[in-house]
């Protein structure tokens, strides 16, 4: 009677050690989540900020959009030359091309340009 006792009392002690180690894994699992989740939000915050910031400073006509498309595209030739003016344009305006598509500026051309414009 007495080794079952002991066996009883080991298998209820590693039971316990094995729910206490799952407890702590969900415990650790659900922090990494939502500290995640915050990382995740403030680099939204971030994005919509710089977005905001680049969009506005475009409006500003002491910016040459020209040479800002140049330096954001590196075109090779005249007629590349007229394409990125013109596509910088259109997303810096927000006006629609002749498709009625409305084009705008990617998250890495946002973090380029606002790397640009704090610049100058």
């Amino acid at each position: 009677m007495e080794l079952n006792d002991k066996a009883y009392k080991i298998i209820q002690e590693c039971i316990t050690e094995a729910v206490k180690k799952e407890i702590l894994k969900h415990r650790i699992k659900k922090i990494i989540k939502e500290e995640y989740a915050k990382l995740n939000e403030e680099d939204e915050q971030t994005g919509d900020m710089k977005r905001k910031a680049v969009m506005n400073t475009l409006k500003d006509p002491k910016f040459n959009h020209a040479q800002l498309a140049y330096d954001l595209y590196h075109p090779k030739d005249q007629s590349e030359k007229d394409t990125v003016r013109s596509l910088f344009s259109k997303k810096a305006t927000g006006k629609p091309d002749n498709d009625g598509a409305v084009r705008s500026f990617s998250d890495d051309e946002i973090n380029k340009l606002y790397q640009m414009v704090r610049k100058r």
